[in-house]
């Protein structure tokens, strides 16, 4: 089975603040999801990659 990556868009979240850890990885990430969450692009596209069954 061939798994397609997830890429998300990150244009709307309009959310940058200072360097807080990462929730999937705890390294610092300066972006934000859409839920305000400190979280780098690259960690949220693999964890939404590993879990294609649930909803974006």
């Amino acid at each position: 089975m061939t798994t397609r990556r997830v890429l998300l868009d990150w244009r709307t979240t309009g959310s940058v603040g200072d360097a807080q850890p990462c929730v999937l990885c705890g390294q610092p990430a300066l972006c934000r999801s859409p839920r305000g969450k400190p979280c780098h692009k690259t960690c949220a596209e693999a964890w939404h990659t590993a879990r294609p069954d649930l909803p974006r």
